[in-house]
């Protein structure tokens, strides 16, 4: 289940699109008139996607979508006039937006949603799966100064510092991270 903010000012396209939004089932559907009702509405709320529909009544359009993508980890999609789709794709061209032509092809334009769903996903998990990897970067280094003191201060080799963190960590069944924070607390002082 997703949640989905809908910036329109106009009320019957709004209802419109949230009547495609209830056919995808999509838990919790949200809708104001203007950019600036959005950006508070996006502070308050997470959502997994926005849908502008262009012009609004405060801006085009261009900037939510511009400031959304740069704070937010959500999908985006534009709605803007056919004449105008090369010159707002042309603005938007180096971010994760999508952009949709009116009149709108519920066809198209659910299919657009998915696939913006899918890549926010995609994004999400390289996400995790990034900062899971700056923690074990963050732990390889904290581990390593603490071999360097044990080395300096204790005259041990790299391998005999290495099994003195790693029977340290199991002896009291802490991490390696742990043991090594209190050694370099202990010899760094």
């Amino acid at each position: 289940m997703s949640n989905v903010l809908l910036v329109c000012r106009q009320n019957e396209i709004t209802k419109a699109l949230t009547e495609i939004m209830r056919g995808m089932d999509f838990s919790m559907i949200d809708a104001v008139p203007s950019g600036s009702e959005g950006r508070r509405r996006l502070q308050e709320i997470e959502y997994d996607m926005v849908i502008i529909n262009t012009p609004l009544g405060d801006e085009f359009g261009i900037e939510l979508a511009l400031d959304t993508i740069e704070k937010y980890l959500i999908g985006v999609v534009l709605i803007v006039k056919n004449e105008l789709v090369d010159h707002v794709e042309a603005k938007l061209m180096d971010t994760t937006a999508f952009v949709v032509s009116k009149p709108i092809n519920r066809q198209l334009l659910t299919q657009n949603i998915k696939f913006v769903l899918n890549s926010k996903a995609k994004m999400q998990r390289l996400k995790e799966q990034n900062e899971k990897l700056q923690k074990k970067m963050d732990d390889i280094k904290i581990i390593y100064r603490a071999k360097l003191c044990l080395m300096g201060y204790l005259d041990m080799t790299e391998e005999q510092a290495h099994r003195y963190i790693q029977k340290q960590a199991m002896d009291m069944r802490i991490s390696p991270r742990q043991v090594a924070e209190n050694l370099i607390r202990t010899y760094e002082r």
